[in-house]
């Protein structure tokens, strides 16, 4: 029987070798697709551990634990800016030739040497060195390899130093060993010295990862599973109606079965073997779509031995069963395709599973309080997972109900023939319009998360901008997990007069003013002032200060103003940044004078430089440099624009938008090309019935009109019902996980949803041109 199933594929005539050609390329373009899907979901994993090793120094095993015969390597991680990119920098000093190496170079460097990634140095040869190679000091030795890098795009740096040197820098510990995997949590490390640390290009949380790739999963593989789906079903009707033959003809079930068998698996083989040259063809170029903020390298896009297995066996046998599947009413009786016997209407139970969807986040939202990592992403994956599946369930109850209350509202012909075919089987009318359903509903739900936390940015950041002003703080530099809790700092920097400093600063080509904030622990500025809190909503606190020259702030407006007649002020010693004015509009303050003689401010110590700039690239850059490079300031943190300590936070949350924005604009394409193929697919297997309906003298506009009411009506009702539970699903989302409340979208979302639409019904009328071909009378003559 396989033999014979195999010259049937091929003998069958023209129609049944494109039929098989067109069933195979369709499931190779799907097989493709989800191989790229799943290979993108390895990549972000891939991704997430190149950070690893940069979260050396948070839990370490210290020196007199370490393995015998291992000699400490003195550890300073810290960050620096260029024109708005992070640079992950790591000064490092090998206390004997065993020190741990990181991963990437061959050996640690040495005094006067640094590695940087191949970006990096790029970077370095085209800028000139006032801009950014001066803040390095010595030569490049080499460049990191790809095992320490996220992305091709990655900006890192290695510097070696003399063990004395770190040794009595700040920030500065000795580790055993590098660390080889991402924290479960990042607000629980700390580092040994006591101070809070978080690597600025950190990755995420591994607690997280999952959450997140659960997520994406859904968004993004269930659109490529029905695209599948929907391609193993094309001809459907047509299959049957020839193994309906064959069962008048004397076949017997078996051999009908293993026979649709045959036909279905050889198709799918194809489809996979297809789908493999597709991925390896698209792989490059997804690579290249920044999902995290960054694009990957095309080696993290990669298939493990059990992804390959699932997908070339699972293909085929799920085509094989779908096939077998299809055959049920032949096997029941040869007869029964022919009589086109009415399948059972759906009830109205199948919409419990997504009102239980609903039901299931909703209990979490009525609980209230913080879930734990790991149990909001058990309450949030089996909460979308139901919603999705609860979707596909109840779409066919609604298309019969959207399609009785057309049959109840008109008379025209087109509407009374769509309508009941519409409620005849409005399972396979659903299933054509189901993969932009779920696109629409999954697009909902990113575009009112991404608004939601955008407007949760505001608040918690104000309107912080301008890349204008830069700062440096110094060694009261305070440390601080990016989500917060209670800072610890270092003592005071040193006293000096930095009028040597600042004559330098000034002397950049568009530097307009600095302000040195000196320390005094002493003072501190109402609360009320700035509107300090202790945390967001809570009781104002006073913020402490430091003590600021009158004629220096004079030359910067946007820091404030003295009061009249007074020559020195108070001002904020933490700066604008975190732990400082975060978000506060400081123009229009004036700061609370304070009795320090001007001439007493150079015996002070220097907790902040503040430099004022036009906010060009060249002058900010340049000043960063001249700040980073001071030996008598040494800063434990790179200067920073307000506009980068800004960025600098939001980073996650624009790498989560970023990935949205991806699932987005993958799914909709998808869904569109189901839809396509669902509907060519449905006009191929009912060619003869129209062809029919046009000798009877139907005309093919009313053909048209019947096409576009198949589908534009289960289309409208469910994808009503699927955005209705995208909102509902946001919304409680927004409390689970954003513990914020749910903010309405945009203009853009609107757009989104109704371009999404209007290209479906513009999908559904390039079929047009199609079932006037398909429809002449020689069609019903020689069927």
């Amino acid at each position: 029987m396989i033999g014979f199933g195999l010259r049937l594929v091929v003998s069958g005539g023209r129609e049944a070798v494109i039929r098989f050609l067109v069933l195979a390329a369709a499931v190779g373009l799907g097989v493709g697709l989800l191989l790229t899907a799943v290979a993108g979901t390895n990549a972000v994993n891939a991704w997430n551990d190149s950070h690893a090793w940069m979260w050396t120094g948070t839990s370490s095993v210290p020196p007199s634990q370490a393995p015998a015969g291992i000699a400490p390597l003195w550890w300073r991680p810290g960050s620096d800016t260029f024109d708005g990119q992070t640079i992950d920098r790591f000064d490092v000093a090998a206390t004997g030739t065993s020190s741990p190496v990181p991963p990437g170079i061959t050996h640690d460097p040495g005094p006067g040497e640094y590695y940087a990634s191949p970006a990096l140095a790029a970077l370095l040869r085209s800028t000139p060195a006032n801009e950014l190679a001066g803040r390095y000091p010595g030569r490049l030795a080499g460049t990191i390899g790809d095992a320490a890098l996220a992305s091709p795009n990655s900006l890192v740096i290695i510097i070696g130093h003399a063990p004395a040197q770190l040794a009595r820098t700040p920030g500065s510990t000795q580790v055993t060993s590098i660390a080889t995997a991402v924290p479960g949590r990042f607000s629980d490390q700390l580092n040994p010295k006591g101070l809070d640390f978080m690597p600025s290009d950190q990755g995420i949380q591994s607690s997280g990862i999952d959450l997140i790739l659960s997520v994406v999963a859904l968004g993004m593989l269930t659109p490529v599973l029905i695209f599948i789906a929907t391609a193993t079903r094309l001809s459907a009707a047509r299959r049957e109606q020839r193994f309906a033959a064959m069962r008048l003809a004397g076949a017997t079930r078996r051999q009908v079965s293993m026979l649709a068998a045959v036909e279905s698996t050889v198709a799918g083989v194809l489809g996979v073997t297809a789908g493999f040259g597709i991925f390896f063809l698209l792989r490059a170029p997804v690579a290249g779509i920044p999902f995290f903020g960054q694009p990957f390298f095309p080696g993290q896009l990669s298939l493990s031995p059990p992804d390959i297995f699932a997908v070339a066996i699972g293909v085929p046998v799920a085509a094989a069963v779908a096939a077998r599947l299809a055959l049920r009413r032949v096997q029941i009786s040869p007869l029964g395709v022919a009589r086109r016997v009415t399948p059972k209407p759906p009830r109205a139970w199948r919409v419990l599973p997504l009102l239980a969807g609903l039901a299931d986040l909703g209990f979490f939202v009525v609980r209230g309080g913080q879930l734990s990592v790991d149990a909001e992403t058990q309450v949030l994956v089996s909460g979308f997972l139901l919603i999705i599946v609860g979707l596909v369930i109840a779409g066919p109850w609604l298309t019969m109900a959207a399609a009785r209350v057309m049959a109840r509202r008109t008379s025209r012909p087109a509407a009374l023939l769509a309508a009941r075919r519409l409620a005849d089987d409005p399972r396979a009318a659903f299933r054509a319009v189901s993969g932009l359903v779920l696109a629409l509903f999954i697009t909902t739900v990113a575009v009112v998360a991404i608004t939601t936390q955008d407007a949760k940015d505001v608040t918690r950041f104000g309107s912080a901008s301008a890349a204008s002003m830069v700062q440096d703080q110094l060694a009261d530099q305070t440390y601080g997990p990016a989500s917060g809790g209670n800072p610890l700092t270092t003592g005071p920097g040193p006293a000096a007069p930095a009028a040597p400093l600042a004559v330098q600063l000034r002397a950049i080509p568009g530097v307009q003013g600095v302000v040195v904030v000196r320390a005094d622990p002493r003072l501190t500025i109402p609360g009320a002032l700035v509107g300090s809190t202790a945390y967001p909503g809570g009781p104002l606190v006073p913020v402490p200060a430091g003590v600021v020259s009158c004629a220096q702030l004079a030359a910067v407006p946007a820091l404030g103003r003295c009061p009249a007649g007074a020559a020195a002020a108070a001002f904020p010693k933490d700066g604008l940044g975190e732990g400082g004015l975060w978000g506060v509009q400081t123009a229009g303050i004036t700061w609370p004078a304070v009795n320090v003689p001007v001439a007493r401010l150079d015996s002070l110590g220097v907790d902040a430089i503040n430099v004022a700039t036009n906010g060009s690239v060249p002058s900010i850059e340049q000043a960063r440099t001249v700040l980073e490079s001071a030996p008598a300031y040494p800063a434990i943190n790179a200067p920073s624009t307000l506009g980068d300590l800004v960025a600098q936070d939001r980073t996650s949350n624009d790498a989560y938008r970023q990935l949205a924005n991806t699932v987005v604009l993958v799914s909709l394409p998808i869904a569109g090309c189901t839809l396509a193929a669902a509907i060519a697919a449905g006009l191929a297997d009912r060619k003869r019935p129209f062809s029919l309906l046009r000798l009877t003298g139907a005309r093919l506009a009313t053909l048209r009109r019947v096409v576009s009411l198949e589908s534009a009506v289960p289309l409208l009702a469910v994808a009503a019902v699927a955005i209705g539970a995208g909102f509902g699903a946001a919304a409680e989302y927004a409390s689970v996980a954003q513990h914020y409340p749910m903010v309405a979208p945009g203009i853009a979302y609107y757009l989104i949803t109704a371009g999404g639409i209007l290209a479906a019904l513009c999908i559904i009328a390039a079929t047009f041109p199609l079932l006037a071909r398909i429809t002449g009378p020689e069609v019903a003559r020689n069927e």
